[in-house]
């Protein structure tokens, strides 16, 4: 009997991190993220678009990552560069994007986030 509970254990695990694989590819954006523009009022918005809404929504709403629209990701960092640091870095399931946003595309969309999303 408890052979039998622990082959369904294995099962069900199998089953999650192949989700979790799947899930990783299917919510990676295919676009790359537009280059901002000195002066472009909606850069963060656009990068937002091509690289956020995918996992916390289209109106910041969440989704598979938490919400960030209303107010809620600056309740959940007071400080901007905190924010900057987790888009930066990542944090947890939320990947890094140091390798494929400039400096200035973080802090764009982080002033998105914060300013005018939902």
């Amino acid at each position: 009997m408890l052979d039998k509970v622990v082959h369904g254990v294995q099962i069900l695990a199998v089953v999650v991190v192949a989700a979790f694989v799947i899930l990783l590819f299917v919510n990676e954006p295919a676009q790359p993220a537009p280059v901002p523009k000195a002066g472009t009022a909606n850069a963060g918005a656009a990068i937002y678009a091509t690289r956020c809404a995918s996992c916390h929504g289209e109106d910041g709403g969440g989704s598979f990552g938490p919400a960030l629209g209303g107010g809620v990701v600056v309740g959940r960092f007071p400080d901007p560069n905190d924010q900057i640091a987790v888009v930066t870095k990542g944090r947890g399931s939320m990947p890094s994007f140091a390798d494929s946003l400039t400096t200035e595309q973080i802090a764009a969309v982080v002033d998105y986030t914060r300013n005018d999303l939902g």
